[in-house]
């Protein structure tokens, strides 16, 4: 990034559409940038302005929701521990994800429909995502590290889409493990113990409808998935100050960061 036009510091945020979640860009395609010093907009030729320059984040929270992989198999117990590959039937796929940024009450969401659950095909609700993760600086979520990332990415070169790659990650499991001695570190769990109102559980009776595409069941499934988001980032939160993390994102402020109306 250049220097800002008015105060000449160098120091940026991306500016994030509140409508759509994804960073304005200027006629022309170049992306626009708030200055974090003094909230000057300007936009820049490169591509994205370097990381060690972004003081100020966007931090978007993540949450997926994903079928089970069908496999032909002798029975339950699996001698090597491991199926076979040769015996799969069908590959797990996207059901359902929700995103929302911390500071922003806004949760995006999409889920397959019931004819694309019934043919494992995850294919119209990927790009959305994408594009949001893309314009965040941070991404966030529970077990974001080691679920999530891996996942969305696999689903994503599946599509022809390139992978996040790059972004810093908040991790709110790892952070209740290394942080924390709690009896459980499940979301459902860290959110009840923080005082924060629990959801609906969905059985595995209700995964089994989903492949059958159950509407009413792929209903509760995307409620399920934005509640876990909601819920989540307020676990942020309330584990921020022992992150040893920089408590000065834009997204964390008491107001909103400017965003395009």
């Amino acid at each position: 990034m250049r220097l800002c036009e008015n105060c000449y510091r160098r120091h940026w945020r991306a500016k994030i559409n509140k409508n759509t979640g994804v960073q304005v860009k200027h006629k022309n395609g170049n992306k626009v940038f708030i200055c974090i010093k003094c909230g000057h907009v300007q936009e820049e030729e490169v591509a994205e302005a370097p990381r060690q320059e972004q003081i100020e984040a966007n931090i978007l929270y993540i949450d997926i929701e994903t079928s089970k992989s069908m496999y032909y198999s002798y029975g339950a117990k699996v001698p090597s521990k491991y199926l076979n590959p040769d015996d799969l039937i069908r590959e797990w796929f996207m059901i359902s994800w929700a995103a929302s940024y911390v500071g922003n009450d806004k949760v995006w969401s999409e889920i397959v429909t019931p004819q694309k659950a019934l043919e494992w095909n995850d294919n119209e609700i990927v790009y959305r995502l994408h594009e949001l993760m893309d314009s965040a600086e941070i991404i966030a979520g529970h077990n974001v590290d080691g679920f999530d990332l891996k996942r969305v990415n696999t689903r994503f070169m599946k599509h022809g889409l390139s992978p996040i790659t790059g972004k810093k990650t908040i991790d709110t499991l790892k952070l209740c493990r290394s942080k924390l001695a709690l009896e459980s570190n499940r979301l459902d769990f860290v959110s009840k113990w923080f005082g924060i109102l629990g959801k609906d559980d969905v059985t595995n009776k209700d995964w089994h409808a989903v492949l059958q595409g159950d509407k009413k069941t792929l209903d509760k499934v995307i409620k399920y998935n934005i509640g876990d988001v909601v819920n989540g980032k307020n676990v942020l939160l309330e584990l921020l100050p022992i992150a040893n993390k920089k408590q000065n994102f834009g997204a964390l402020k008491k107001t909103p960061p400017a965003m395009d109306g």
